[in-house]
């Protein structure tokens, strides 16, 4: 088991794709500062929620990008082929795939936390800027950092499973971008039951989000532990049952 963790945080280390979508975040993070702290009116930040609203940005893009980090674990495998000497070294796939969910997991720990930190940092940084007093306590911030960073491993994790059960690179990445860019976004307007259920909605609550329609951070844990957890067991199945091409 040792070797296959090691291994796993090798290939995690060493694939450029990584490296990118880790300067991609970074970007999208000082473009989203540069819109919600620049490109909006000093008194529409000036409450507590209108802040957090803010803040929690970091928490969206952290959980995007585990998501994506998370299914590249398996896809760029599956795409390049070297899955078959991975399972050729260890006939067995359960414990190559107990090792992707563990880095792939860890992987989503520092993007989260990575995008929380800059979220925050920069926002602080854009309010003093303009004069803006934060609201935000001390309990706020670490909701922030620890419920986000929580919610984008288990991002993590789901991603991984979207990607052992598509098996396909591209049509797995974005279908996680529709799904919590687009396909959450509309039934959020049309059914704001179902979703507050979500798994990125139950994300942000875990993050201690503004918005009152979301649910309990506590239920928001369980869910996307719930979410994790199916969908890591679907692409467990997944594999160990389908040849690899």
């Amino acid at each position: 088991m040792t070797g296959q963790l090691r291994a796993e945080l090798l290939k995690q280390r060493s694939t450029q794709t990584t490296l990118g979508l880790l300067l991609a975040m970074v970007g999208l993070v000082a473009l989203a500062v540069v819109l919600h702290v620049f490109g909006t009116d000093a008194s529409d930040l000036t409450t507590r929620s209108q802040q957090l609203s803010v803040f929690e940005v970091g928490t969206r893009v952290g959980m995007l990008f585990a998501g994506l980090v998370g299914a590249i674990a398996i896809t760029g495998e599956l795409r390049y082929g070297t899955i078959r000497p991975t399972f050729l070294a260890t006939p067995r796939r359960s414990p190559v795939l107990v090792a992707k969910v563990m880095v792939s997991a860890l992987a989503g720990i520092v993007f989260g936390l990575l995008a929380e930190a800059l979220m925050m940092g920069a926002v602080s940084a854009g309010f003093a800027a303009r004069g803006i007093e934060i609201q935000l306590g001390r309990d706020d911030f670490a909701q922030l950092i620890t419920g986000g960073t929580a919610a984008a491993a288990l991002w993590a994790t789901i991603g991984l499973g979207i990607g052992a059960l598509v098996r396909n690179q591209v049509a797995s990445l974005v279908g996680v971008c529709a799904w919590l860019l687009l396909v959450e976004n509309l039934l959020i307007s049309f059914l704001s039951g179902v979703g507050r259920l979500v798994p990125g909605e139950a994300g942000l609550a875990l993050a201690g989000a503004a918005s009152s329609k979301l649910v309990a951070p506590a239920v928001g844990a369980l869910l996307l532990v719930l979410y994790a957890a199916a969908a890591a067991a679907a692409g467990w199945v997944s594999t160990v049952r389908r040849d690899v091409a």
